[in-house]
């Protein structure tokens, strides 16, 4: 008599193998909390730093030019001998291992590509590169305001022409669906955008803030009828204002300067000197304006997302903007159709506070004391400057100062905290003589024991926490708390 109760051997493995698959598809496509692309913030030394708060949160990549990557690999074509890109990308592509292959925190959750550009070969061709060396999604970055990244025609000012960007999404989504089955991943496409541009000097604030939703909402709505009408973007990361292009100033109108072709002469005819190094600083300061500004000065709009949520319940939106804790998450998605919230520099700003995220995937809280946190990342600093010895001194420098603003908000709101980011700041111009990982070790002998041995879990509120709101102070990796 047969036995139904043995199971072949193959068949089980069979079933675990595909169940395993099934679950991993659920968690990359479901995103209750992910951390948003910030430039000089989200690399990868961040990511490993982050995955002891979450393993589930999904993390996305600065944004990272398709230009660059493809150049990079046109430069050697085998993944597995391009250092250079390998560094680019963070992912070792012989081991499809991210970041770092001697960390295994970096196997857990979810890791987002973000790439920028217009060119549809190009994007294709740098998401199917993504995919190659193990990332889990794409994402293609139709929101940043920025004069440094708009002033190209890339990021937001993407959104002025949706036919164009639906072109890019559909070349990007035959690349990803031909890489992926070589690679035998689930990989998604995604899209970041706002809910409109404008023109940051014509735009009247006042009387926008006077308005309804609904121009925004049919403004959004063609956008996204038209991008995924004929790809596989099913997802879409929709930060709720809309985005201001240029400069604030109506007196200037050019974006990122860059010197003139022909030489500039005075009254006299001589040549005028020009100092270029000052007026790309000038432009770059400007630029920072423009991305503060754009946080603030349109009016946040949640429940445009929360309708195109009901109204397109075959895609999938996350919100952003405006979002600074779980209570907030909570509010903005809880009762509606939205999947997750996106956040961005809260996360930054105090960590600590996100340490129950876990929680929205039913998953159990991490048990880290904010020592072994440090000591964690002290460990991953020695192992990667030990990677990069043989790299030139500037390199190495550029290298430190990364790993040094990594656990600046550790200790956000707590005894010690001011002491030890002041001594961080004051080492960071000291980082051809000091490594990241004694940098670290010196500053935590400001922080009390006490204050050290206390769970992740346990944290002060983030309304404590001195923040600059002004604009002209620049928001770098080594900011107190960025706002």
């Amino acid at each position: 008599m047969h036995n139904m109760s043995v199971v072949p051997m193959k068949l089980l493995i069979l079933f675990v193998v595909a169940t395993h698959r099934t679950c991993h598809a659920y968690a990359l496509s479901r995103e209750p909390f992910s951390v948003a692309p910030m430039m000089a913030h989200t690399n990868r030394h961040y990511h490993t730093f982050f995955r002891y708060f979450s393993e589930n949160a999904h993390l996305y990549t600065e944004m990272i030019p398709s230009e660059t990557i493809v150049n990079l690999f046109n430069s050697n074509k085998e993944l597995e001998s391009n250092e250079a890109l390998q560094e680019l990308l963070g992912i070792n592509a012989a081991t499809k291992n991210a970041h770092n292959v001697n960390n295994s925190m970096n196997n857990r959750g979810p890791l987002i590509l973000q790439l920028g550009g217009r060119d549809p070969q190009t994007l294709a061709l740098a998401s199917e590169i993504g995919v190659r060396m193990g990332y889990n999604g794409i994402n293609l970055n139709c929101g940043c305001p920025s004069s440094a990244v708009s002033g190209r025609a890339n990021g937001c000012a993407l959104m002025r022409d949706p036919s164009h960007v639906a072109e890019c999404v559909e070349r990007m989504s035959e690349s990803i669906a031909n890489a992926a089955k070589n690679v035998n991943e689930d990989v998604e496409l995604s899209v970041k955008h706002r809910l409109g541009v404008r023109d940051a000097a014509t735009y009247d604030a006042e009387h926008d803030q006077q308005q309804t939703d609904d121009e925004a909402y049919q403004e959004c709505q063609e956008f996204i009828q038209t991008i995924t009408e004929n790809s596989n973007v099913q997802k879409l990361q929709v930060h709720a204002r809309l985005g201001l292009l240029g400069d604030f100033t109506p007196e200037r109108t050019e974006t990122l300067w860059t010197p003139d072709s022909s030489e500039q002469k005075n009254k006299l005819g001589a040549t005028i000197k020009i100092d270029h190094k000052r007026e790309q600083y000038k432009a770059k300061k400007l630029a920072r304006i423009s991305t503060i500004q754009n946080r603030s000065v349109p009016p946040l709009r949640p429940n445009v997302v929360n309708r195109l949520s009901e109204n397109y319940p075959h895609l999938d939106f996350v919100t952003n903007g405006g979002i600074k804790s779980m209570e907030d998450i909570h509010h903005r998605v809880d009762g509606t159709n939205v999947m997750g919230a996106m956040l961005g520099r809260s996360v930054i700003n105090h960590p600590c506070s996100f340490t129950h995220v876990d929680g929205l995937w039913g998953d159990t809280l991490p048990k880290w004391t904010r020592e072994d946190v440090i000591q964690a990342h002290i460990q991953y600093c020695i192992q990667e400057e030990e990677r990069c010895k043989d790299k030139p001194f500037s390199f190495r420098t550029h290298l430190r100062k990364k790993l040094v603003a990594v656990p600046f908000a550790l200790f956000a709101g707590e005894e010690g905290n001011n002491a030890y980011q002041r001594q961080i700041r004051k080492m960071g111009h000291r980082l051809g003589r000091h490594t990241a990982s004694a940098i670290l070790q010196g500053a935590l002998t400001h922080v009390p024991s006490e204050v050290r041995a206390k769970p992740i879990t346990d944290f002060s509120s983030l309304d404590s926490i001195q923040t600059y709101s002004e604009h002209t102070r620049r928001s770098g990796p080594l900011q107190r708390a960025i706002s």
